[in-house]
């Protein structure tokens, strides 16, 4: 009867002992669902940016996307989880950006330019907020897209630019160039608020339980405003570049913490 009452009793404790191992993990694997609800991260990604005007031709000027710049960005990161496949993702970025655009008018009067030739030295604050997707991890590795939108403060306005103007009415031509002048004038001579839609993909890759190095490439596609209304420069002779947008390409290399 002794032994009986000792084997239920060494059982029971058994029992016991092995239903806390499974609450305590329980309620680990929940402490550590939770804590990766929120994540924060740091990157930088070099960029390529150009501006694309609309249309090849407005009126009797011709105008044409003058090459790309190569650009620098750098943040902060950080995604809501709210199930292990999708998340929220914002973050707060300085992007140091810009393009060249080249234009001609033959028939231009006196007031207009016959020949731009500008190059665009901008930088923004930017606000991306987009919807991530991600597959379960393999291994190590989680593999993402996203698809959002982007909004930029211009903080930084400078240009480089050579303008050719044929004075028709004085049978004369003046030259004006200038190199990484600060851009000054109406507000509207830059947008000061730029919208993009953004899209892009990677992986992340588990370094440690709270670590993950992250890469992705990205594609930022401006479609409103318009950047740029040099008609309205002051001090220079006008022109312009209607309906240009402002894109650009960027490799983000960071970690999530």
């Amino acid at each position: 009867m002794k032994r009986r009452l000792l084997s239920v009793l060494a059982l029971s404790i058994l029992a016991l002992n092995v239903n806390a191992q499974d609450e305590a993990v329980s309620t680990s694997e929940s402490s550590s669902e939770k804590l990766n609800k929120l994540r924060f991260g740091v990157f930088v990604a070099p960029t390529m940016s150009w501006m694309r005007p609309s249309a090849a031709k407005d009126g009797d000027q011709t105008q044409k996307n003058g090459g790309s710049k190569i650009g620098f960005m750098y943040g902060l990161m950080g995604d809501y989880n709210f199930t292990s496949n999708y998340a929220i993702a914002l973050g707060l970025q300085v992007n140091s950006t810009g393009g060249k655009i080249e234009t001609e008018n033959p028939k231009a009067d006196y007031l207009w330019a016959n020949k731009t030739s500008v190059d665009y030295t901008l930088q923004y604050l930017e606000v991306p907020l987009a919807l991530k997707l991600k597959t379960d991890r393999i291994g190590k590795v989680c593999f993402f897209g996203q698809a959002g939108l982007t909004i930029g403060f211009n903080i930084s306005k400078k240009f480089t630019y050579e303008i050719v103007q044929e004075r028709n009415a004085m049978a004369d031509t003046t030259f004006t160039t200038g190199e990484k002048e600060k851009i000054t004038g109406k507000i509207t001579s830059i947008a000061p608020i730029v919208f993009q839609m953004n899209v892009g993909g990677g992986m992340q890759y588990s370094i440690g339980p709270k670590l993950d190095a992250y890469v992705g490439l990205f594609f930022n596609n401006g479609f409103a405003p318009n950047i740029t209304d040099p008609t309205t420069f002051d001090k220079l002779p006008q022109f312009k570049d209607g309906n240009t947008r402002l894109n650009n390409f960027a490799i983000r290399l960071g970690f999530y913490f």
